[in-house]
């Protein structure tokens, strides 16, 4: 069977930017990392307009980082499920997207993306199956953490010697306390 290559990610800002910060960084890592067709759904443009360079908050539909960015409104549209579906954050499906789930075969895999969380009940819930309470689909929460027995943490290719790279860099490293207007704390192996 081919690795599914579409991905919809729903998404509903509660508070700030976390909620549409997470979802985006998923979405870029899975389409640019992953050369997967990634759609994000979200409710609210202009708070990740906020966050995402170049996203215009008054757009329905538009494209950035290789990402198909989406409105999500009410009524939904008409859309055909993607193979892979991601709710985060307790947000909830479309009534209609969720009923047209069922029309698909094989079923699309359905993610519960959860919040970060270094409790130690998260190792025994990661991965869990949630039915679907009168349509015959099933639902997998995904719980991220610190430790194996959890779904980790999202983190760029490359980000540890990149990080790693800047703090070895005294100019950037200076370059950035001036750019925040901030006196220079430490020597660059100590930052």
């Amino acid at each position: 069977m081919p690795a599914p290559d579409r991905w919809d990610l729903f998404c509903k800002v509660v508070d700030n930017y976390g909620d549409a910060g997470v979802c985006w960084r998923l979405a870029r890592q899975l389409a640019s990392e992953h050369a997967l067709d990634v759609t994000l759904w979200l409710d609210d443009l202009a708070t990740l307009s906020s966050i995402a360079p170049g996203v215009d908050p008054t757009r329905d539909r538009q494209q950035r980082a290789a990402v198909t960015i989406r409105r999500w409104t009410e009524p939904f549209p008409a859309t055909a499920p993607a193979d892979v579906v991601v709710a985060a954050f307790g947000c909830g499906l479309p009534e209609t997207y969720v009923e047209a789930m069922t029309w698909r075969t094989p079923a699309p895999a359905w993610f519960i993306l959860e919040y970060l969380s270094a409790e130690s009940w998260i190792e025994g819930a990661h991965g869990l199956l949630s039915p679907h309470p009168r349509l015959g689909l099933s639902r997998r929460f995904w719980f991220p953490g610190f430790n194996a027995r959890t779904g980790g943490l999202l983190r760029e290719r490359g980000l540890i010697d990149a990080r790693d790279s800047f703090r070895r860099d005294d100019a950037a490293m200076g370059a950035l306390w001036s750019s925040l207007d901030l006196p220079r704390v430490g020597a660059p192996d100590e930052v």
